[in-house]
């Protein structure tokens, strides 16, 4: 078990007061995980978030073929808890992408805490708060540059479709692309 003093020497924790450190260390154990370790896998049930206190992960997820890395996240962030309130199978792995040092919240503790009017639970629900309006704020991101790239491919298959008909090649054009999708006219 991890004595307070020891969860003391990590950066991460020096906003928390000595209460909710010693409930850390007692209810909480401290894991270590190598570079490449995931700390938690994508569609896993959710038993546990982790408090990061040293290192760094990446927060990645599988589609199709491939692996997309949707966010990197440094001590003191809390990572998995949003499953856990939700309880929801996990929507992305988490993976160390250096030496890891981390405490593991159970889900009995984490609803403990949450449910408390201490401290260390508020802390935790403001966690919960910003790390699900980021991800909306990424997600919204990725959708307005996914309209984008969509609304120009539509504009360039219209011109390109409007120079077929008119039996006429990009090559031939005299105006950019972007000219002909303004200026050209039915007749």
């Amino acid at each position: 078990m991890t004595t307070a003093a020891e969860l003391r020497r990590y950066e991460a924790l020096r906003a928390y007061n000595d209460a909710d450190v010693e409930v850390l260390a007692r209810h909480a154990p401290l894991k270590a995980f190598a570079p490449g370790a995931t700390l938690l896998q994508q569609g896993a049930v959710p038993e546990s978030c982790f408090l990061l206190l040293h290192g760094e992960v990446d927060v990645v997820r599988a589609t199709r073929d491939k692996l997309r890395v949707l966010a990197a996240l440094r001590p003191p962030a809390l990572v998995g808890q949003l499953a856990l309130v939700d309880r929801a199978p996990r929507s992305a792995s988490v993976v160390a992408s250096v030496e890891v040092h981390a405490l593991e919240i159970g889900r009995e503790l984490f609803e403990k805490l949450v449910q408390a009017c201490s401290p260390l639970a508020l802390r935790f629900q403001e966690q919960i708060a910003i790390a699900g309006i980021r991800q909306l704020r990424m997600a919204t991101e990725r959708l307005a540059a996914l309209m984008d790239q969509r609304a120009s491919e539509q504009a360039y298959l219209h011109v390109q479709g409007a120079l077929e008909e008119w039996d006429v090649s990009l090559e031939d054009a005299p105006l950019a692309p972007i000219e002909l999708a303004v200026d050209i006219r039915r007749r």
